[in-house]
């Protein structure tokens, strides 16, 4: 009966101790090049996504820290594109029911919304977008409804939290978006994905 229940508690510390080892530390940055400014060649692993319309460059002199931001720009007021940057991450992923944080610093240049869906926003997509259930919940967030911009505006905080990470992911891509009907220049700068 002894020897049972020390088996017992070594197989209950032993799966506390594996289950702890996959959890990744508070403040873990999962994001490379957050400054954009890593190379003065490019600013790799972001990936411009571009739509019919807009322009997505690299500025040298709106940034908020380093030495670059990035930007995405349309003057077509019936554009129905969106146009975004991104990276994907696929290193060590944070555990289910780990909370991570999206964090980025936006600056607008006459932005203008046409339709009540018009945004610029960030969002996280876990991939595989489905789980091992067939799932699609909680797979993709976005600040889409949450905070609307426009018009001229300094550097100012954006933010997005998951409170809890899905199962069965395998990597996390970031998108930085200047969605359908918006026109005018958006920067970015500072983009961080950590685990709190």
């Amino acid at each position: 009966m002894e020897l049972r229940k020390l088996i017992l508690m070594a197989t209950i510390l032993l799966s506390s101790c594996i289950e702890q080892q996959s959890l990744l530390p508070t403040g873990t940055e999962l994001l490379k090049n957050t400054d954009f400014s890593s190379s003065m060649d490019n600013v790799s692993p972001w990936i411009a996504v571009s739509s019919p319309g807009f322009n997505l460059g690299v500025s040298d002199t709106v940034f908020r820290s380093g030495s670059r931001s990035i930007f995405i720009k349309n003057t077509d007021i019936f554009n129905e594109n969106s146009g975004n940057w991104t990276q994907v991450y696929n290193g060590s992923i944070p555990g289910p029911g780990q909370r991570v944080r999206l964090r980025a610093h936006l600056k607008g240049e006459n932005i203008r919304l046409f339709t009540p869906n018009s945004n610029v926003f960030i969002s996280l997509r876990f991939f595989p977008v489905q789980d091992s259930g067939g799932s699609l919940a909680g797979r993709f967030i976005s600040s889409q409804q949450q905070i609307r911009v426009d018009g001229t505006f300094d550097w100012r905080p954006i933010e997005l939290v998951v409170n809890s990470v899905p199962e069965d992911v395998e990597s996390v891509a970031v998108f930085l978006v200047m969605g359908p009907r918006v026109t005018g220049k958006v920067y970015f700068d500072d983009v961080t994905l950590t685990v709190d």
